[in-house]
């Protein structure tokens, strides 16, 4: 529950009381953007409704002039851009909340398990991801807008399973609680790449991972330093479990 709610604060979804502590409470604003997305997200699944290219528009992600856009994400993505009054529960939200839901239509080319279990160099990792941030959208999304990338993640991972009457079997059955942690840890670091670069973001958990194993294996101690010190944090992500061996 406590990850869960940390994922909320970083989106924005929970509010300081008047006494100053942290309470949380919805932001009906964010909300609202949360609902609206996830009403329209897949709708494009549909083939017979697959926009098709203008030639004003074109080229646009790759599809020319005149071609129907068949990936589902890319061509809600063209109805946002040019179409918006087509998708009510859109546009009806404020310019900045439309930023944000744009934002997680992105092709960001993230591997999310590479990046947890350090799989990766960091440019393999983030450079189409930060890319699409500064270059797609002029450094205007931020560590908020990032957030609400992933709190859609697992809100479109949470109903994968169609079993409305079975409840979340995705999470409950088929997601090991160690793997769900692992990610839902792992966000308050890829929100970084707002503001930070690739390898910032990756030594920054690289040494969160080895300082919080180092909680539970006192042998580890502080984290390495030195031209070894990657590989070993890498190595201490990978093995997972079997980090102290």
């Amino acid at each position: 529950a406590g990850l869960m709610e940390e994922v909320s604060d970083h989106n924005g979804k929970s509010k300081m009381t008047s006494s100053g502590q942290k309470q949380l409470r919805v932001n009906e604003r964010r909300m609202v953007s949360l609902l609206a997305l996830t009403a329209i997200h897949d709708i494009m699944k549909m083939e017979s409704i697959l926009p098709t290219v203008q030639p004003e528009h074109a080229p646009y992600h790759d599809y020319a002039a005149a071609n129907v856009i068949g990936d589902h994400d890319i061509a809600l993505s063209y109805l946002m851009d040019h179409y918006p009054e087509l998708l009510p529960s859109f546009i009806d939200l404020d310019p900045v909340e439309r930023r944000s839901v744009q934002f997680t239509q992105c092709k960001l080319c993230f591997n999310h398990g590479w990046f947890v279990q350090a799989e990766a160099p960091p440019g393999a990792i983030f450079t189409k991801f930060r890319e699409t941030i500064i270059r797609d959208h002029k450094s205007e999304i931020g560590s908020r807008d990032v957030a609400l990338y992933f709190v859609h993640w697992l809100t479109d991972l949470a109903g994968a399973e169609p079993t409305p009457l079975g409840g979340c079997e995705k999470f409950v059955i088929k997601f090991p609680l160690p793997v769900l942690n692992s990610f839902l840890k792992s966000f308050k670091f890829v929100e970084k790449i707002a503001t930070h670069t690739e390898t910032e973001v990756m030594q920054q958990y690289l040494q969160y991972r080895w300082t919080e194993a180092a909680e539970l294996d006192q042998s580890l101690g502080i984290p390495p330093t030195g031209d070894d010190a990657i590989v070993k944090m890498r190595l201490l992500c990978m093995a997972q479990g079997n980090a102290a061996a």
